[in-house]
């Protein structure tokens, strides 16, 4: 099978500069980068007799790290539509679940999956021994690369993978970001209370500056008295 095609977007600024905007699209072109190289390695497994099975949806669970506030990874329109008529062109690529016996942990294709699911069928996959640290990475470069998660999101992520004790150079190839924004996306994390967090939601048109704000003005003595 062909690998999909990939299109991004640049991310959408909050009138902060070209000096804002310039990590998130270095972040979005190293995400692409990766996310091109783990299609073209799909498809040389593939090329090399790698064997595609089809399992149940039902079977399949998401990443033990959550990378998303609201809900799980939707499926668009004109990709069930295209499933539905055309059939799933592009295997996912999953684990067998390190835990549960005859379970799967999915690393790669979370939309095609969902769309599947969407349509009651029988999902193909390429089934392949992965580390823990492979699986999150594919996760996260996935993300990155079709710009699924919000800053906060991508915040939370990021200290969810340090909670369970993953490098920070693991961290940085997850989200294809540098130490500088791994930083930040930390420190915005930690620095604002789940709560709040949970009260404003995923928020996707609030970018780093204001979380940013948001964390330092949290971080003042006045307001940690009331």
């Amino acid at each position: 099978p062909s690998p999909e095609k990939l299109a991004a977007a640049n991310f959408s600024g909050e009138g902060d500069g070209g000096r804002v905007l310039a990590g998130p699209v270095r972040t979005m072109g190293l995400a692409l980068d990766r996310m091109d190289q783990e299609a073209r390695e799909l498809q040389e497994a593939l090329k090399a007799g790698e064997k595609v099975v089809e399992l149940d949806p039902e079977l399949i669970d998401s990443s033990f790290v959550r990378d998303r506030l609201e809900g799980e990874v939707t499926a668009t329109d004109d990709l069930v539509r295209s499933i539905e008529e055309n059939g799933q062109e592009v295997p996912i690529l999953v684990r067998q679940h390190p835990d549960l016996e005859g379970r799967y942990q999915v690393a790669y294709g979370h939309r095609r999956l969902r769309a599947v699911r969407l349509l009651k069928r029988k999902v193909r996959a390429v089934v392949r021994q992965l580390t823990d640290n492979e699986l999150v990475v594919a996760q996260g470069i996935e993300n990155t690369a079709r710009k699924d998660l919000s800053y906060i999101e991508r915040a939370l992520f990021a200290a969810g993978l340090e909670n369970h004790d993953f490098s920070r150079d693991i961290i940085m190839q997850a989200l294809s970001t540098d130490k500088t924004e791994l930083s930040k996306l930390l420190s915005v994390a930690k620095g604002i209370p789940s709560g709040i967090v949970k009260a404003i939601g995923a928020a996707p048109s609030m970018g780093r500056r204001r979380w940013m704000e948001l964390a330092e003005k949290i971080a003042e003595p006045k307001v940690l008295e009331t």
